[in-house]
């Protein structure tokens, strides 16, 4: 005969064990698409449960082991973002250097503009001390 606070607490941990399987299926899924190894220590982390309870849930496990034998069996995937080849790293290149040649023109001119500030404050002292002595 059951009490019904055992009820509950029955119920309460049922729920619990869904919820953590889920979660367990989600994460699996998650690494599987993100193209990570699954392990139990990773599916464990990425799901918040001990690696012990993916080791006792019989159909996990099963999951785990299938995917994680059929990873070491294929090659790796390729990379998201294939190395760039070189004619992309030579546009690349010329780009910059045309930014540079650019940038060098702007320096020379901004350069111009300053000497040629200097020589009106330089010109301006130079007034300002003959009003004042003349």
């Amino acid at each position: 005969m059951s009490t019904p606070q055992s009820t509950a607490l029955r119920s309460a941990a049922a729920a619990r064990s869904v919820a953590a399987e889920q979660r367990a299926r989600h994460a699996i899924a998650e690494l599987d698409r993100r193209g990570q190894p699954i392990t139990f220590l990773a599916v464990a982390t990425e799901a918040g449960v001990s690696a012990r309870y993916l080791y006792a849930h019989p159909q996990l496990r099963a999951t785990i082991q299938q995917l994680r034998d059929e990873q070491h069996s294929t090659p790796s995937r390729p990379h998201r973002h294939p190395r760039a080849n070189d004619e992309s790293i030579r546009a690349r290149l010329r780009g910059a250097l045309e930014e540079n040649k650019q940038l060098r023109a702007e320096n020379a001119q901004l350069r111009d503009e300053l000497a040629v500030a200097h020589g009106e404050i330089r010109e301006l002292k130079l007034a300002s001390r003959h009003r004042s002595t003349g």
